[in-house]
């Protein structure tokens, strides 16, 4: 894949700017915030800011309280890879089944991942995280209690519904928290919970074991885990949520009203933006390679301590112990390091990143094939330090680049890519290797490939993370700028598209395309076939999603919001062609576009009000709507259109296939439209049918705006008039 990073190679012009200050100022440095490439606007003192300051200013209570639930979901996690020989023994498992269900809690913490994300960026973060911090605990004590590999598996299951939480909410909240210049370092401390909880997990669960004794001494360790992760999870209850993107907005001097005012964006909607930010593509395919290798190697490994180093709970928990120490220190250099790379250089962030995934497997694998257990624990100690500090900075860029309101549902993709992808398919694939071959071969066989792979996809990804950045920071000055114009009282367009950029699969088809349509007006949105008026009509009334731009309705963003919404706020769009169900009455039609009316009344009245501006129509509510004229036809459909009571109504090919007097007909209700003062954006091949109707124009071409003005003024413009309708005008 190849993608183009240059300043004007899919950026707004508003990025393009932000990219073109980096270059003028000689590829100034970052300064302080990863989302504010080139901006001059942070101070020196932001830049130095330290790590007490940082968690001076958003408090210690919301770090130390995810920092513990963390620390308990990996005591958990790294207690069932410990104990998996005992679990393995007691209840009678094989290789393949026990990494299945060690894996299987995984799976669905990445399934709840989604809903849970996509709630987290609607609802109280905060009291989501305590409220499935509270299941959790109840289901990993629950895990003590099992009989069967039936009863663990679905224990495992219930235990992972209860800790999906942490991936979509913990670093979104983290992010909005605490300041951004010690963004990197707050992750990291958070990050060093997991392989903390391994490094005590490991001593704690295997020393339970073994105090315990017997066939039922791993069970403790589960019940033991539970208690603190209830305490942690009551105290997250309390905590107050950070208002989404407040960092960003103080870093770039973006007043919170301009950050308001957005409605809740549809799952789908949210999926469609954040594939459309390349260093976030990049970054999803790189870790699902990395967790095919790299999730399942926990429990081979534990097998390898147990069958060839002939380590008992005990040894294999103070081996867990050392290699986790390694990820604990790796956690934070890997914030260090990362604040100071995203200051001055993103892509080298993701460059370190990368080189340090490639590195881990092939180190791994060395870790397996030495001949005793404590040079396996040296060279392991030196894998699980690099992956550990590369996971911080990539957790940092993807703050960066991606919309603070979308990264609840950011993070829950990370966590399906990384565990769904690849830990189900390395458990699967691990486990038919290891029954064939056994755990040691397997290793060596899974990691390296799949880790240099990973590593080399993150890479890619650093040569698009200075324009995802620019494109992010120029989201939010196009909001600002929307706010200062509301805060000055300027008069506030019904519609405003900015930088509007739209993609069917890897063609795009519109280009920064900006323009405005006051109260009252009529547009025509004239062009040659194929120039994107269709396209740009369906991203205003919801019906496709932009790849990159603003839509605001009254000064509302309304940008990701679903068509059900905009319909609610008054945008309506009427379809070209034949917009009827033809097997129903012309009455039939009508009553099926009241159905969004609140009342059997109003729908009624709305019915009689569109019947006054087309009489024809009276005279045939009994006939099927698809024995009527065309020109009938497009009345039935514009009769629907305003039954919504439209604010803004869109109409696609309004003249299509219909006689020169039935447009005399529509262009006759139009204008009495217009007198009541609706306002419309009008698509019409006939420059002379267009014209006669509306105050504006806007010519399109090849995706982009080549004229916008006076209708008058396009009339005399014969370079983009008669070239295009030439022998069309007379429609």
């Amino acid at each position: 894949m190849s993608i183009d990073t240059q300043p004007d190679a899919g950026a707004s012009s508003l990025a393009r700017q932000v990219l073109a200050q980096e270059e003028q100022a000689g590829k100034r440095d970052i300064v302080d915030d990863p989302a504010t490439a080139g901006v001059p606007e942070l101070t020196e003192t932001d830049d130095q800011m330290q790590l007490s300051e940082v968690v001076r200013v958003g408090g210690a209570g919301t770090l130390g309280t995810l920092f513990a639930l963390n620390l308990v979901d990996e005591f958990d996690r790294a207690a069932f890879g410990v104990l998996g020989p005992d679990i393995q023994a007691s209840l009678g498992l094989s290789d393949a089944t026990l990494a299945f269900t060690g894996v299987l809690g995984g799976f669905v913490v990445v399934l709840a991942a989604i809903p849970i994300g996509h709630l987290g960026d609607r609802m109280s973060r905060t009291r989501l995280i305590g409220f499935l911090s509270l299941v959790w605990a109840g289901f990993a004590l629950l895990t003590g209690l099992v009989q069967s590999a039936f009863q663990l598996g679905v224990a495992r299951v219930l235990t992972g519904v209860g800790k999906s939480n942490e991936g979509p909410l913990h670093k979104p909240v983290l992010a909005d928290q605490y300041p951004i210049a010690g963004r990197a370092r707050v992750f990291a401390l958070h990050s060093a919970a997991s392989p903390a909880g391994n490094v005590l997990a490991p001593i704690l669960a295997g020393g339970i074991a073994v105090a315990v004794g017997g066939a039922a001494g791993w069970r403790w360790a589960f019940v033991v885990a539970a208690v603190p992760g209830a305490l942690a999870g009551l105290v997250a209850l309390g905590l107050r949520d950070p208002a989404r993107g407040q960092n960003e907005a103080r870093a770039l001097d973006v007043s919170e009203a301009a950050m308001g005012g957005e409605p809740n964006v549809p799952l789908g909607a949210a999926f469609a933006r954040l594939k459309r930010v390349d260093t976030f593509r990049y970054a999803l395919a790189g870790l699902g390679a990395l967790g095919f290798g790299l999730f399942t190697a926990p429990i081979f490994v534990n097998l390898v301590l147990e069958r060839t180093y002939g380590l008992d709970a005990g040894g294999r928990g103070v081996v867990g112990s050392i290699v986790a120490l390694g990820s604990l220190i790796g956690a934070l250099v890997g914030g260090r390091v990362g604040d100071q790379l995203l200051q001055h250089s993103p892509e080298k962030a993701m460059q370190r990143a990368a080189l340090a995934v490639g590195l881990m497997g092939p180190t791994m694998a060395l870790s397996v094939a030495m001949p005793n257990a404590t040079l396996h624990t040296v060279v392991a100690f030196c894998s699980s330090a690099m992956i550990s500090a590369a996971f911080v900075p990539v957790t940092a860029v993807f703050s960066a680049a991606i919309p603070a309101r979308l990264r609840s549902v950011g993070f829950a993709l990370v966590g399906v890519y990384l565990s769904l992808i690849g830990g189900i398919g390395g458990a699967i694939v691990g486990g038919m290797l290891s029954s064939s071959f056994g755990p040691r071969t397997t290793l060596i066989i899974l990691v390296p490939p799949t880790t240099i792979v990973g590593g080399f996809i993150l890479n890619l990804g650093s040569k698009v993370v200075r324009k995802d950045i620019a494109l992010a920071q120029a989201d939010l000055r196009e909001a600002q700028a929307a706010a200062e114009r509301r805060a000055r009282g300027d008069e506030c367009p019904l519609l405003e598209v900015r930088g509007l950029e739209f993609s069917y699969g890897s063609v795009q088809v519109l280009f920064d395309v900006d323009f405005e349509v006051r109260r009252g007006e009529v547009l025509a949105l004239l062009g040659t076939n194929g120039a994107g008026k269709s396209t740009v009509l369906r991203c205003v009334s919801g019906l496709s999603l932009p790849d990159r731009g603003v839509i605001r309705l009254n000064g509302d963003d309304v940008t990701l919001a679903a068509a059900t919404y905009r319909v609610r706020r008054g945008i309506v769009q009427m379809q070209g062609g034949k917009a009827v169900f033809p097997g129903l009455t012309v009455r039939e039609n009508l009553e099926v576009g009241c159905q969004v009316l609140d009342d059997e009344a109003a729908a009624s009245s709305a019915i009689d009000e569109v019947l006054e501006l087309f009489p024809k129509l009276r005279e045939r509510l009994d006939q099927r709507a698809g024995s009527l004229s065309g020109g009938e036809q497009q009345m039935v459909a514009l009769a629907k259109a305003l039954l919504l009571d439209p604010e803004l109504l869109i109409i696609d090919e309004l003249s299509l296939g219909l006689a020169p007097v039935v447009v005399g007909e529509i262009l006759e209700v139009l204008q009495k439209l217009r007198e009541r003062g609706v306002t419309m954006i009008i698509v019409e091949q006939s420059v002379n049918v267009a014209l006669a109707i509306a105050d504006r124009a806007i010519f399109m071409e090849k995706g982009q705006v080549r004229f916008a003005g006076p209708a008058a003024e396009l009339r005399e413009r014969d370079d983009l008039v008669r070239a295009v309708f030439l022998g069309k005008e007379g429609g």
